[in-house]
């Protein structure tokens, strides 16, 4: 019986998301690389061995961080899925009836200060609901289904996640297409200022948590729509993390957080982006005919890479179980955390940002 209980604590840790702490206020860290040069900026923590691939598709890996400043050192330039079959409307467009979308937003409160004069509002009503909305009606008028959530997760801290997979997991029972996590960054505003046929926007990043079982296809989903924004709207995706934490991705292999802009940006600019990237979705997520079944060849080939981890997590159960029932470690929660990477959560928060 205890050797039970232990190994459903371990397979209980296995399955927690980790944490990816946000930094506070207006904090943000720059991202250098061996020449000095500055690739991006965040507001988010990084940690050694997350990586980033920049709009021009240059991969980094992140070294060292001193104050401010995450040393990052060029890795190889990627390629894109290809999709240079797509032509005209057929990139953008979904058919009646094209797909479900799940929509919702971890961090509820957070907000536009050139808006509404704050970068996060107590009562959880945050501009980002606004943004989810807008994404929501720009998808639902190319005829694609969406259900979107306004549930609250506050308070906006180290459980916020475990919280918001609740309604991850209520979204997933519509069974939807893809999973979008709603957020917006704590930077610079020029980090994401642009403009889309001349209207001003803000540019859209894109996060894959590269501790979960679906890292490979969600990283690969998440490649797919940049090729396709690359297409249709070059420039207009600043990048993708592929970072410590799992962002509730394990639940499903087209699950993305996607980054509106930064509490510097204004929520008009931060909605403009939502309708431009309603436009992307349909072709990168496969709801169009032409699409699908291409998205899903290229998606599932990455899952089934996930198995490799999935075996990998099975394998550490097996040694730890065997080395906790001989008494060889101690806490096999610190064990866990040690071996998975997963540090110290109960030391890390998410503040507002």
């Amino acid at each position: 019986m205890k050797g039970r209980m232990l190994l459903l604590l371990v397979l209980i840790l296995l399955c927690a998301p980790a944490v990816w702490a946000d930094g506070p206020g207006t904090h943000y860290y720059t991202l250098q690389d061996e020449q000095g040069r500055t690739i991006t900026m965040t507001g988010r923590e990084l940690d050694p061995g997350d990586r980033y691939i920049a709009s021009d598709n240059r991969l980094y890996e992140v070294g060292d961080t001193q104050g401010s400043i995450v040393q990052v050192r060029y890795v190889e330039t990627i390629e894109l899925p290809d999709i240079s079959h797509l032509l005209g409307a057929q990139v953008g467009r979904a058919k009646e009836g094209g797909g479900v979308v799940g929509i919702y937003h971890t961090h509820n409160a957070e907000s536009y200060v050139p808006t509404s004069g704050t970068d996060s509002k107590d009562d959880g009503e945050g501009d980002i609901l606004q943004v989810g909305k807008a994404l929501a009606d720009a998808l639902e008028e190319q005829g694609i289904t969406v259900h979107w959530s306004t549930n609250s997760h506050l308070p906006h801290d180290g459980q916020a996640y475990m919280r918001s997979r609740r309604t991850a997991t209520e979204l997933l029972g519509e069974n939807p297409d893809t999973l979008i996590d709603v957020h917006r960054d704590a930077t610079p505003p020029e980090v994401y200022e642009t403009e889309v046929e001349g209207v001003p926007s803000t540019k859209v990043r894109l996060v894959v948590g590269r501790q979960n079982q679906n890292r490979e296809a969600n990283l690969e989903y998440a490649k797919r729509i940049k090729a396709v924004g690359d297409k249709m709207y070059p420039g207009f995706i600043e990048g993708i993390f592929d970072a410590r934490g799992n962002y509730n991705q394990d639940l499903g292999p087209k699950t993305i957080l996607l980054e509106f802009g930064a509490h510097t940006n204004s929520l008009e600019e931060a909605k403009q982006a939502a309708k431009v990237f309603a436009k992307i979705i349909p072709a990168a997520a496969g709801l169009t005919t032409a699409e699908r079944g291409e998205a899903e060849k290229q998606i599932g080939l990455a899952a089934s890479r996930s198995l490799v981890w999935i075996l990998g997590i099975a394998a550490v159960v097996v040694v730890a179980f065997l080395l906790i029932s001989q008494g060889r470690i101690g806490s096999p929660v610190k064990f866990f955390r040690r071996e998975m990477g997963l540090g110290n959560q109960d030391e890390e928060g998410e503040q507002d940002r």
